[in-house]
């Protein structure tokens, strides 16, 4: 075997480990995105969590309901608690509808979407809400209005208060 001919070996070995170290990334890089995507669906549940645990305290559940009715009716600091939890809410819509291509796995992002449709329709199904984010609306409060607007649309923002 002459040294063109070991070379020509050489380079072929060479070729296929590059090859094989490339399958090797590719493959390790997939495990990586699916551990990101569940450490992205933990945070998200978290953060849903978080909000129902805070529901759940007493004082907060009271204005939750007194706010539901009626946002007018609240007494001031009721009405900064409920703020601060609508804008608790909508981010968490916002972060859920923007990132649906990339974390909803199997389900399909226009699953995920449509959840947080229904969920966002509901939540503003209240008056009380409806009151609350125009008068947050007024105030400039609410970082992305047209994306609320695409989320539920804008009947559901502008239902009459009952």
């Amino acid at each position: 075997m002459s040294i063109v001919e070991i070379g020509a070996l050489a380079q072929l070995v060479g070729a296929i480990a590059i090859l094989l170290s490339l399958i090797f990334v590719v493959i390790e890089l997939r495990k990586n995105f699916r551990q990101n995507d569940i450490a992205n669906t933990l945070q998200r549940g978290i953060e849903r969590e978080k909000l129902n645990y805070a529901r759940m305290e007493e004082g907060l559940a009271k204005v939750i309901v007194k706010a539901y009715r009626s946002y007018r009716k609240l007494e001031d600091f009721e009405k900064i608690q409920f703020e601060s939890l609508m804008l608790q809410q909508l981010a968490v819509y916002f972060r859920a509808y923007r990132t649906a291509d990339e974390t909803a796995f199997k389900l399909g992002p226009d699953f995920l979407r449509d959840r947080v449709r229904i969920s966002a329709a509901d939540f503003f199904s209240n008056p009380g809400v409806r009151e609350c984010y125009q008068a947050l609306r007024a105030r400039d409060a609410v970082n992305n209005h047209a994306l609320l607007l695409t989320i539920v649309g804008e009947d559901v923002l502008t239902q009459p208060a009952v």
